[in-house]
């Protein structure tokens, strides 16, 4: 007959079928677990897939492990799997010097290798079809839980045709810039011709020449680099440098105006300085000008102060008459920046005080 099983045996018979039933368990929350990781990698390559750039990432060691469709679109030709950053040669593409980009230059190795928390460059790639367009790489860390980097993605962007247009933009800069010299030579004969019929004294006009040119010269440096603002101490440096052969020094913090108040700026700056040349520290060998600006704020908001101060020459007298010059300087200037002007005529010297509000860039156009 049988042995009928004993206590101990039934014993060990339960906790085999316990364990059996933990492991089963294990096993099932394991396998609940990967699915969510696969479901969550594939929702992760679902969402890289709809991005409307190429996506690239490397492990810690440089890998490339991944690259969206977007990429093949783009370079046109198969995601490379460089093994590391010293392979990232093997993806083609120039600097603007024609020089081939190395691979340390790239922003996935500047990333891992060089630990740099952004890295951007432009370059000039080759498709597979040989082919060349601009593409912009930007790169960024990928970091764990704990903040430990585990590897680095980069996006890759088409600006193809932000390059062209902005090269047809400057070409448009280059001919406005080159007609509205023209203009200006037109007027300058107009107005030069006209006073020679008058007979107009020649010295006026080579005021009105002058006077003109600096517009000319500061309309030409508005045209030439950005549109709707410019830089207080770059207008300041391109009117007077030239005029104050050293003795005119400027200082003052980064600040930009909009376009129109810097040429408003640009001529009265030039009425100062042949004003200072002609009657003031200018002309004498020791005189000397300082004209310095700064950004004060009160309750009323932000505002923008210049200071014209001369010394080491002749004492002020305030004119028995105004000009043109003082115009520009006085009641031309205020309107256009809706600031207060004082001159001030010592026995020091000349000085020229002028207060205004500063406008916000949302403002620039007005």
């Amino acid at each position: 007959m049988p042995t009928q099983p004993t206590d101990k045996m039934a014993t060990e018979l339960l906790r085999l079928q316990e364990e059996l039933a933990a492991k089963n368990v294990e096993r099932d929350a394991h396998k609940t677990k990967t699915h969510k990781a696969s479901h969550r990698l594939n929702f992760l390559e679902a969402v890289m897939e709809t991005v409307p750039v190429g996506v690239v990432m490397a492990d810690a060691e440089g890998k490339i492990i991944y690259g969206n469709s977007h990429v093949k679109k783009m370079v046109r030709h198969p995601v490379l799997h460089s093994g590391n950053a010293d392979a990232y040669g093997e993806w083609v593409s120039f600097h603007e010097d024609g020089r081939r980009v190395e691979s340390h230059e790239y922003p996935l190795a500047r990333v891992i290798r060089d630990n740099e928390a952004h890295s951007q460059i432009d370059v000039n790639y080759q498709r597979g079809d040989g082919t060349q367009f601009w593409m912009r790489i930007i790169g960024e860390p990928v970091m764990d839980v704990d903040g430990k980097r585990i590897g680095a993605t980069v996006a890759l962007i088409d600006i193809d045709e932000e390059r062209r247009l902005r090269e047809a933009q400057n070409i448009l800069i280059a001919e406005l810039n080159h007609r509205v010299k023209n203009a200006f030579s037109v007027v300058k004969s107009i107005v030069s011709q006209s006073l020679r019929k008058m007979s107009i004294q020649r010295g006026v006009r080579e005021t009105i020449d002058q006077r003109l040119n600096a517009y000319a010269t500061a309309h030409s440096k508005l045209v030439g680099t950005s549109w709707d603002r410019a830089a207080v101490g770059a207008v300041a440096a391109d009117v007077l440098e030239p005029i104050g052969n050293g003795r005119i020094i400027l200082s003052g913090p980064e600040v930009e105006v909009p376009s129109r108040q810097a040429l408003s700026f640009s001529m009265a700056f030039y009425e100062l300085a042949t004003n200072a040349m002609k009657y003031g520290a200018l002309s004498v060998p020791e005189g000397r000008v300082h004209l310095t600006w700064e950004q004060t704020s009160n309750a009323d908001g932000l505002f923008l102060e210049l200071h014209w101060v001369e010394t080491g020459g002749p004492a002020a007298e305030k004119p028995s008459e105004t000009g043109f010059g003082s115009f520009i300087t006085g009641r031309a200037l205020e309107a256009e920046t809706g600031g207060k002007i004082e001159p001030v005529f010592g026995p020091g010297g000349y000085e020229w005080h002028l207060e205004m509000p500063q406008q916000t860039e949302g403002r620039a156009d007005e």
